[in-house]
């Protein structure tokens, strides 16, 4: 089994430095970004489901989950969503300090499993001001170490800045 690496960052400065950042006015629409690779653990995929309250046996039990249409442990599809912050360096805009969150769109592939190194590339899709607010969207391919995706992930943010 794998152990879980979390970017060296991660304790000491997983909250960004707002100086650090570039502004709204900064982004550019097509660039890309890609994050630091996760590779997610079965005690990760536990205090996940223990902390959402989602105790399905898929990902809590071993003979159960072997014995189902998935063929071993999985971990809950929305496991994407904290993995993806945890990987992103930072100073990268989608961690920026006062952002709002309008609304999400996931669209899942094959499950994460326990063993898989997570991988995310962000691409910034678009950039608008809306009532006087300056929105972003942008897109987030989450895949495992074959290349297959586990999610796509579409995102809006308004950003203060």
């Amino acid at each position: 089994m794998a152990a879980e690496k979390l970017p060296e960052w991660f304790e000491k400065d997983f909250f960004v430095h707002e100086k650090e950042q570039r502004g709204w006015d900064e982004l550019v629409v097509g660039e890309e970004y890609e994050t630091v690779p996760f590779v997610l653990t079965e005690e990760r995929i536990r205090l996940y489901a223990e902390g959402t309250e989602d105790l399905s046996p898929y990902y809590l039990d071993e003979e159960t989950a072997r014995n189902s249409q998935f063929g071993g442990l999985i971990a809950p599809p929305t496991i994407v969503v904290p993995i993806v912050f945890a990987s992103t360096p930072p100073n990268m805009w989608i961690k920026m300090p006062g952002a709002i969150n309008p609304g999400q769109r996931l669209e899942f592939g094959v499950p994460a499993r326990p063993g898989d190194t997570i991988y995310c590339k962000v691409k910034l899709i678009d950039k608008f001001i809306k009532r006087n607010k300056k929105y972003t969207l942008a897109q987030m391919h989450i895949t495992n170490q074959k290349g297959e995706t586990i999610c796509l992930w579409t995102g809006g943010l308004i950003l203060p800045k």
